[in-house]
C-alpha cells in the first residue's frame, strides 16, 4: 500500500504543475483536514473540499507567481512525509522567495485525509511515527 500512498502524492504534484484542480480534488477525501504551517491566510486548520478551495484561492491570490515541487518523498506506511520547496513572487511586494516545509500526508483508502505542514524535517517525521 505504501507504494501506492507515494504515487498518489506524485500525481498531486504532477496536477497541480499542469492546474489541473478537477484531478487534484479528486485525490483528496471529501472530508479532507489541511493544516498550513503558517497561518498565511487568516485560518490554522481547513476542513472538507470546500473549506481546501478556498484556501488554495486565498493561498494563490497573495503571489504573482507561486509554484511548488518536492524535493523528496518518504514512505511511512499510511502516511508519506513530503519534502516540499516553494519559489514565488508576492503580488504586492514583488519580492522574490523560496522556502522547504514539510509535510505529513496521511492517506486511507486511496484518499489523503489529512495534510499537516511543519517548519522542520523533525516535526514532519515524528507525526508520521518515525525518527531520523
Amino acid at each position: 500500500m505504501s507504494e501506492e500512498n507515494l504515487e498518489i502524492v506524485r500525481r498531486v504534484y504532477e496536477a497541480v504543475a499542469r492546474r489541473d484542480t478537477a484531478t487534484v480534488l479528486a485525490m483528496y477525501d471529501p472530508e479532507i483536514e489541511w493544516r498550513p504551517w503558517r497561518d498565511l491566510t487568516g485560518r490554522s486548520v481547513y476542513h472538507g473540499l470546500e473549506d481546501l478551495r478556498t484556501f488554495y484561492r486565498e493561498w494563490y491570490e497573495a503571489w504573482e507567481n507561486y509554484e511548488e515541487s518536492y524535493e523528496e518523498l518518504i514512505d511511512a506506511g499510511e502516511h508519506v512525509v513530503v519534502v516540499a520547496t516553494g519559489r514565488g513572487r508576492g503580488r504586492a511586494s514583488g519580492v522574490p522567495v523560496q522556502w522547504t516545509q514539510y509535510g505529513t500526508w496521511t492517506i486511507r483508502a486511496g484518499k489523503i485525509v489529512r495534510v499537516v505542514w511543519f517548519p522542520t524535517r523533525e516535526q514532519a517525521l515524528a507525526a508520521a511515527g518515525l525518527s531520523e
